[in-house]
């Protein structure tokens, strides 16, 4: 057995001991801790951060991919949109669409270019009339739809003439890149300028 003196050596020794791996675990395992839980977090945002980074890099790589493609539409739209109103090419396509199908156009009136209200283009409105047989004007509609210029057509009314023949009543239009169209406007592109300015 040993001796109370050597007890309390021990219990003194011991308690030395728990009180040193404490300040120990105090000094130097707490603040290793917490160092490693605050790079553990800078490892999630870096990989989050990179995550972000690797899919803009594929969207990037899929818009550099895609570019040729976007840019012949761009080139294609801007054909189809061309940068003055030009009224007179306008009617001249709308007739020779009603010739190449067969239809007979009473009246071609084009309204004033209009602005969007986006400030990019110009919008003409053309009313039409005629008449053809059902076959003629389904051709008619065909042909404003796919003319070299863009067109929509916003509305026809149908009517039985004589016979199998059928009268209508068209709203068309076209676009143009000249914002500034419309009576007492400046004709040309408009480039860099803003409307109502």
């Amino acid at each position: 057995m040993w001796p109370v003196q050597g007890r309390r050596a021990v219990i003194i020794a011991g308690a030395g001991a728990a009180v040193f791996a404490l300040l120990l675990v105090l000094l130097l395992v707490l603040p290793k801790m917490a160092e490693v839980t605050t790079a553990e977090g800078e490892l999630k945002d870096a990989k989050a951060e990179q995550q972000n980074l690797s899919a803009q890099l594929n969207a990037l790589k899929q818009a550099r991919d895609e570019a040729p493609q976007n840019e012949a539409t761009i080139r294609d739209i801007e054909g189809k949109v061309p940068p003055t109103a030009d009224l007179p090419g306008v009617i001249l396509f709308l007739r020779n669409a009603a010739a190449v199908s067969g239809v007979q156009v009473l009246s071609l009136t084009p309204a004033a270019p209009t602005p969007a209200t986006s400030g990019e283009f110009s919008s003409i409105s053309v009313s039409a009339s005629g008449q053809g047989s059902y076959f003629a004007l389904v051709k008619y509609l065909h042909e404003m739809e796919t003319l070299p210029r863009a067109a929509t057509v916003e509305s026809i009314d149908l009517n039985p003439a004589e016979g199998t023949v059928l009268a209508f009543a068209a709203t068309i239009t076209l676009y143009t890149s000249d914002v500034s169209s419309g009576p007492g406007s400046e004709p040309g592109p408009t480039e860099g300028t803003t409307p109502g300015a």
